[in-house]
């Protein structure tokens, strides 16, 4: 057995040929492309062929990727993932992946497919119309489909479905991070002041002094809320997921954590469950609150993530702010607290950061003055008289 290593003109990739024995004893070429040097398909041909030799040589499957991810991959992982992650890979499968590919023979995927689908995906690949937001989708959710495929075809490399991850040979979009803003100190307490007399004034002052993610603050039971101690325990989140709002829980271990309340925040949060059940005595019967949620609508219902945020941005706007997002507000008070000397560990801690790393390589930024006082200390110890 031999065969001929290829190189692609038109793409650059590079490709092997070779012969191989079906079931019925005859001959057939084997095909395989997206290799990004010529070494690469020059190894993986000889070990085609060191197999063939064994005859322990996995011949091509004809199952499809759709069949594939939906029909064994999905199935197999879901029990190992959280609810909300499994959805979400469904999501991504069903309507960026399988559309486009999921007809395409498993065995015949390669980078080239790959290039293809994140490109069309970055151009038209939105499945729904939003306003100002174009046909495509953004390079941060193109990456997320590369994840789900690369998570995926490793498992079917380790399963002996196929014979290399062709995620290795693709180039899913670069792109930075959304850009960070963030209020300074006096204009995060502008914001408090401004929603002094709004019903969930209570809910806002504690994003603004905790630093909660909006599915943390959403998801807080009352259960979770220690007022006598002014501690409260983060160990739930309401999310959203396409028309699906649904409770999880923190995707870390550090994200499961108990942090303290200031006094006023404290206040404010006996007032709003005062107030919440006068709206719950007025309501009666249709009361909706089953889950004791601290962050309720009128009717005791849980707010919808979206809508939260962009009562967020309306609020912003009526007090004459820069607008931000929700999780803007976040990094406001993470700068504020580095700014008033709280230590990057205590901040870590409470911000439910997976390690000190996380925290300082987001908010690097904001502590200029560390290196200069770093500077400053080494003068002083290396001081000569």
């Amino acid at each position: 057995m031999s065969g001929s290593v290829k190189q692609d003109k038109e793409t650059g990739t590079w490709c092997f040929v070779i012969d191989v024995r079906s079931i019925d004893g005859k001959r057939k070429q084997l095909r395989r492309r997206g290799f990004t040097t010529k070494k690469d398909a020059t190894l993986t041909m000889a070990t085609v062929l060191a197999d063939q030799a064994r005859g322990t040589f996995l011949r091509p499957s004809k199952v499809t990727l759709g069949q594939f991810l939906l029909d064994e991959w999905l199935p197999a992982k879901r029990a190992s993932l959280r609810p909300s992650t499994a959805r979400s890979y469904e999501q991504i499968i069903r309507t960026s992946i399988v559309p486009n590919l999921g007809s395409m023979a498993l065995a015949d995927i390669d980078g080239s497919a790959l290039n293809t689908l994140y490109g069309y995906l970055l151009t038209d690949g939105r499945t729904e119309t939003r306003r100002n937001l174009g046909s495509g989708l953004s390079a941060k959710t193109v990456r997320n489909v590369h994840g789900v495929l690369t998570r995926a075809l490793r498992d079917a490399v380790r399963w002996g479905r196929i014979l290399r991850n062709p995620c290795d040979a693709a180039d899913p979009p670069r792109g930075a991070s959304p850009e960070m803003t963030a209020w300074s100190s006096s204009q995060l307490a502008e914001f408090v002041w401004s929603v002094a007399d709004h019903r969930l004034s209570a809910i806002w002052r504690l994003i603004a002094t905790t630093g909660l993610r909006r599915g943390e603050v959403l998801g807080l039971r009352w259960t979770d809320v220690d007022l006598a101690n002014g501690k409260m325990t983060i160990r739930s989140t309401r999310i959203r997921h396409g028309q699906i709002i649904e409770s999880s829980t923190p995707k870390t271990v550090k994200g499961n954590r108990t942090i303290s309340i200031g006094p006023d925040a404290i206040s404010a949060l006996r007032t709003w469950r005062s107030a919440q059940a006068a709206e719950r005595l007025q309501i009666g019967g249709g009361w909706m609150n089953t889950d004791n949620l601290v962050v309720t609508n009128a009717d005791g219902s849980g707010p919808n993530p979206e809508s939260f945020s962009n009562l967020f941005r309306t609020l912003s706007k009526r007090a004459g702010l820069p607008v931000i997002r929700l999780h803007d507000v976040r990094h406001s008070y993470a700068t504020a607290a580095l700014a008033s000397g709280v230590p990057v560990k205590v901040l870590s801690q409470r911000l439910g950061h997976a390690d000190v790393g996380v925290t300082l390589k987001t908010y690097a930024h904001v502590m200029p003055g560390d290196d200069e006082e770093a500077a400053r200390r080494a003068d002083t110890v290396l001081a000569i008289p």
